[in-house]
């Protein structure tokens, strides 16, 4: 796509952004601290106090708890093997940080080295982020500890370090070429980071350092790309109900507040991944540009490949399927839209289809307003682990049935339900009383936000939930098939509310539950048609898989591994295959 300048002050605002950073950084490490850590189950408390010298008796005490992780029962009943890996993590950087300037005692730095070398912290879970985890982890404390075994392994510190150095390059490119699998998860985004910036900051081979640098480049990029003011927007993978209803309950609020900084400082609920408060890893100035000096609408095109994995333990390596999952994202300043646009089935038989659509949120409109203005549809269920893999309000594990198309200012959803499914009926989030005004049509809603303008077709009509957690926040619709479009418009497009009501309502709509095809005619954006295999645009057929990174500042060909990076003046290609950045 053509580059899209960045406002003349670009430059100016990424600059003082840096500055501040420091700033930020101290008010966020500051709500963290405290002297009580019965709840620090992980030991990340402890480390935040610590990076302080701050309540050292009680924060060791916490790490050697934490460090006892197979000695205890879990405090909320689960399997300890599910989350030792998030343990293993926090003290790899409290045994880093802290043990060399004297602020780990004997006894928290011999728990320590008891848990990497007598016990087996690889989690049951076998998702990506769990799969960094454990690896990373593995990786620096071999690196730590080369002469002594790893019992649970059978092998030495030295012979780790060169296996899990060897797992971790070609995990980390092959990222880079084919995207993420848990894509833009404003849940899981934050443990990935937390992976890197341990490697950015401890690793001794400078090349793998080099490389964890230039994917949390990548990852901060793209979270930039598709985030309106810290909101991270459109589709994501695997994030939970909180999350989906309001962008304060996610781990990357305050992540992006952090390093860019963000209008809603008070309204951060959850604490800010305190590697990176900790870290001295700083995004490239060019990311801090595009942050900031955005002030045209864009679409943002990504690929991202299919996860491949058992839900069996012990973790069984499956062979990378070709399919993708492509996600589309527009953005204005206004408001931020998007929509998984396509996304490929396991091949016929394949052990790792099970994982399709897990905890996944297929398509969002965020407003600026509010963190909690958001609008999509989902089809809830109950099923997994957990229950949230297809939960009320996000993912869609063991059904699959929605399809979705967006394209800029509209979002077009069509689901078809199994027979076998519990809930024959779909919903959508919509928070009517944050609306300055409401007007229903038929099977149409219309809203009003300061000067953005929505509408809401839904084809089977719909009825509003007035009682319970969702009253005047949900809307339901019956039936096993159904259609959704949205599509939204401002005072730039429209002279006022009533005209954009007009033209929606005479814009022609089709849909074909039999044949699960549906085609929208939009005054702005044209004729629109998808079925359950293509989509077009006036037309013409949209073309899958995008590359793995298409907007007007970064470019990337599908698993080519080379990024190119384009503000106002310069331009970097990050190479993967090199391990190089090239600035121009």
């Amino acid at each position: 796509m053509d580059f899209i300048r960045l406002s003349d002050d670009a430059e100016f605002l990424a600059r003082n952004a840096i500055v501040s950073l420091e700033e930020r950084s101290s008010y966020l490490l500051d709500k963290q601290i405290q002297r009580d850590l019965s709840k620090d189950l992980y030991g990340g408390m402890a480390v935040a106090n610590l990076s302080k010298a701050m309540y050292m008796e009680e924060s060791n005490q916490s790490l050697v708890r934490s460090s006892e992780w197979f000695e205890h029962p879990h405090p909320y009943g689960r399997d300890p093997q599910g989350e030792s890996d998030f343990t293993a993590i926090k003290l790899i950087r409290a045994l880093y940080q802290f043990e060399p300037i004297g602020l780990l005692q004997e006894l928290t730095t011999n728990s320590i080295r008891n848990f990497y070398l007598n016990h087996g912290f690889e989690s049951k879970y076998k998702s990506e982020n769990h799969m960094l985890l454990f690896h990373t982890s593995r990786y620096l404390a071999a690196q730590k500890y080369p002469k002594e075994c790893f019992k649970a392994y059978g092998k030495k510190g030295k012979e780790l370090l060169e296996e899990e150095g060897n797992i971790l390059r070609e995990y980390l490119v092959f990222r880079a070429k084919r995207g993420w699998a848990e894509f833009d998860s404003s849940s899981y985004l934050p443990e990935v980071v937390e992976c890197l910036l341990c490697l950015y900051d401890f690793a001794c081979d400078s090349e793998l350092v080099k490389l964890a640098e230039m994917m949390l480049d990548l990852l901060m990029l793209d979270m930039v790309c598709d985030s309106l003011d810290g909101m991270y927007g459109g589709a994501h993978g695997r994030i939970y109900a909180p999350v989906a209803l309001d962008h304060a309950r996610s781990g990357t609020f305050p992540l992006y507040y952090l390093y860019f900084g963000h209008g809603y400082r008070e309204e951060i609920q959850g604490p800010c991944l305190i590697a990176a408060i900790c870290s001295g890893y700083q995004p490239h100035q060019q990311i801090y540009e595009i942050a900031l000096g955005r002030t045209q609408p864009y679409v943002h095109e990504e690929s991202k490949h299919l996860h491949c994995i058992t839900f069996e333990t012990p973790h069984k390596k499956l062979p990378q399927e070709e399919g993708s999952i492509n996600k589309y994202t527009y953005y204005t300043p206004r408001y931020i839209m998007g929509a998984v646009n396509f996304q490929d089935s396991y091949r016929l038989g394949s052990e790792a289809g099970w994982y399709a659509h897990h905890q996944q949120h297929q398509w969002d409109l965020s407003l600026v307003e509010e963190t909690n203005l958001k609008i999509f549809s989902h089809h809830p269920g109950h099923h997994g682990t957990e229950g949230s893999e297809h939960g009320y309000w996000t993912g869609d594990l063991g059904c699959g049935c929605g399809h979705f198309f967006g394209e800029k200012n509209v979002v077009m959803a069509m689901y078809q339900i199994p027979q076998e499914q519990a809930l024959h009926w779909i919903h959508v989030h919509v928070p009517r009383d944050a609306f300055d005004e409401v007007k229903e049509e038929g099977n149409y809603l219309f809203l009003r936000k300061s000067w953005v303008y929505i509408s809401l077709f839904i084809h089977n009509g719909y009825n509003w939930t007035e009682d319970g957690d969702f009253a005047r926040r949900e809307i339901r619709s019956k039936g096993r098939c159904n259609a959704v479009i949205c599509e939204v418009g401002d005072n730039m497009n429209f002279p006022d509310f009533a005209t954009f009501r007009r033209t929606i309502l005479q814009n022609r709509v089709a849909f074909d539950p039999v044949n699960m095809q549906l085609s929208y005619h939009s005054s702005s954006e044209g004729e629109l048609s998808m079925d359950k295999s293509k989509r077009t645009i006036n037309g013409e057929k949209v073309i899958f898989p995008y590359p793995t990174y298409n907007g007007p500042y970064m470019f990337s060909a599908f698993n080519s591994g080379i990024v190119e990076v384009k503000s106002n003046r310069k331009k970097v290609t990050y190479d993967f295959n090199q391990i190089t950045v090239r600035q121009e």
